[in-house]
């Protein structure tokens, strides 16, 4: 399946914040209403697909006035989608959002944002400590025995499904380890002063750590958990009866997914897409966008399976309350299909 972006697990990046959307002129008004959309945001290198399309006003296009809000992660957006504060974001399937579902939040899960792409994607990866690589002492995962790690942020993420995996494969237990939680910015500092020695890291953290001689990868996350969801796009329950407004949405964003896999993965304008996401997104450096390979499935749909599965773990761990959630009651792949209908099937 042809696909684009990563990790509505949370990427909190110093975050610089980007200019205004200014709505460009698209040389023909659109014959639907004109609504105006508050759509939360993160500033996310992530939210690159996102950026060209508000950037090259697919959203003015299809009659969508936007004004995003700041937010850190998805889990602070879920009250203001619940109440229509928000019409729109999106946040990673972590414990908080299904502990949210499980409380009757009635959001909508309307399609995916990002998810790891094939056995060779490395959008996120596990990484080592250079001089343990290098010495011999960490050749595969098996190694990290006696080790310290990193799982991202925070507990209830998808780096607790991600690590669970591969004790399992390397025949090991969490117990084997000593697990922290350090935010990603952080995560390079603690490498460079040796108090770290393998974490789940992101792009385009991975290819920083590996430039600067700090980290090697040494799993990268497609021959993990190819196809998990990282992060989806929520409706607010109001903005969701909207079927037009809601479509037109997904066709927006859709144009700027398919033009990122166009441009990253095709060669398509690249320089030009590059330039445009160094002067929005807090990635300055063109050569850091250069290997991006960012993956959203080109035709919104989400991978329920997976949903299903990671909601199950969180609540067999103890991180989400009462039972798993019913993750079928809160889905609503119409819009996306609807946005296909107009738009053309990509493979």
């Amino acid at each position: 399946m042809r696909s684009i972006a990563i990790l509505g697990v949370v990427m909190a990046l110093t975050w610089v914040a980007p200019p205004p959307v200014e709505a460009q002129s698209t040389g023909a008004a659109p014959t639907a209403a004109r609504k105006h959309i508050k759509l939360g945001v993160s500033g996310r290198p992530d939210q690159a697909s996102l950026e060209i399309a508000l950037r090259r006003g697919y959203f003015e296009q299809e009659g969508l006035d936007i004004e995003t809000v700041q937010g850190t992660t998805g889990q602070e957006m879920l009250p203001s989608l619940a109440a229509n504060q928000l019409q729109a974001a999106s946040g990673s399937p972590n414990a908080g959002l299904f502990n949210a579902l499980n409380r009757g939040i009635n959001i909508r899960i309307v399609g995916d944002f990002a998810h790891i792409g094939d056995a060779r994607d490395r959008t996120v990866a596990i990484m080592a400590r250079a001089d343990l690589v290098e010495s011999g002492a960490i050749k595969n995962f098996a190694d990290v025995k006696g080790k310290v790690i990193s799982q991202g942020p925070g507990p209830g993420q998808i780096t607790e499904i991600i690590f669970q995996k591969l004790f399992d494969q390397a025949k090991i237990t969490p117990a084997d380890v000593t697990i922290k939680y350090i935010n990603f910015p952080d995560t390079l500092a603690a490498f460079a002063s040796k108090t770290l020695d393998v974490t789940f890291l992101i792009e385009p953290l991975v290819t920083a750590a590996e430039r600067q001689n700090l980290a090697r990868v040494i799993v990268p996350g497609g021959a993990i958990d190819p196809g998990a969801e990282l992060s989806i796009w929520i409706f607010s329950p109001e903005f969701a009866k909207d079927k037009d407004a809601a479509t037109r949405f997904m066709v927006a964003f859709l144009k700027g997914a398919r033009d990122y896999y166009d441009a990253f993965f095709l060669g398509k304008n690249k320089d030009a897409t590059i330039a445009l996401l160094t002067q929005y997104l807090p990635v300055k450096d063109p050569k850091l966008w250069e290997t991006s390979r960012q993956y959203t499935d080109l035709n919104g749909r989400v991978n329920v399976e997976n949903l299903k599965f990671q909601a199950a773990f969180h609540t067999k761990r103890g991180n989400v309350s009462g039972p798993v959630p019913d993750i079928e009651k809160f889905l609503s792949p119409e819009f996306s299909e609807a946005a296909v209908k107009q738009l053309g099937e990509r493979k």
